[in-house]
């Protein structure tokens, strides 16, 4: 029986896997959808870095502080030639531990980010920076004073 060719995944669909697998907190799958030398960027923490480093590093210290964070997708875009795409997520959780210098107070955020991917000629993603408002993070986890 012949069976019909499977269609190559579209960076789109990577995203999508990507956040997927986010909100069921599955790093090594997450960090598996980059290049060996993909590199993670945090625009608003100043940190870059490699994937195998910075992701699971800051996915793990989130998933580990907000032990119910989840994202929401607002929307995926993806440029023409397939090496780009632009992802509008709200991030959300409740925190349990202090994470990246702010102390547990049991409370929420929801955040909005944009992602922008870039990927190779394997749909592997090679760069990934994010960028939120780090202010309102901080003000929605009840940390007011940024200068202590």
């Amino acid at each position: 029986m012949n069976e019909a060719p499977q269609e190559e995944a579209s960076v789109s669909d990577v995203c999508q896997t990507f956040f997927d697998l986010y909100n069921e907190q599955d790093i090594p799958s997450m960090t598996a959808l980059f290049e060996p030398n993909g590199i993670v960027e945090y625009v608003p923490f100043d940190l870059s870095g490699p994937v195998e480093e910075v992701g699971p590093g800051s996915w793990g210290v989130l998933i580990d502080s907000f032990p119910d964070l989840r994202n929401e997708i607002h929307s995926v875009r993806q440029s023409g030639d397939n090496r780009f795409a632009f992802v509008d997520v709200s991030i959300l959780g409740t925190q349990a531990k202090e994470a990246f210098g702010v102390p547990s107070k049991g409370r929420s955020y929801n955040v909005r980010h944009f992602f922008v991917f870039e990927f190779n000629d394997s749909r592997k993603i090679i760069h990934a920076t994010s960028f939120w408002d780090n202010a309102q993070w901080y003000r929605q986890l009840g940390m007011t004073n940024l200068s202590d």
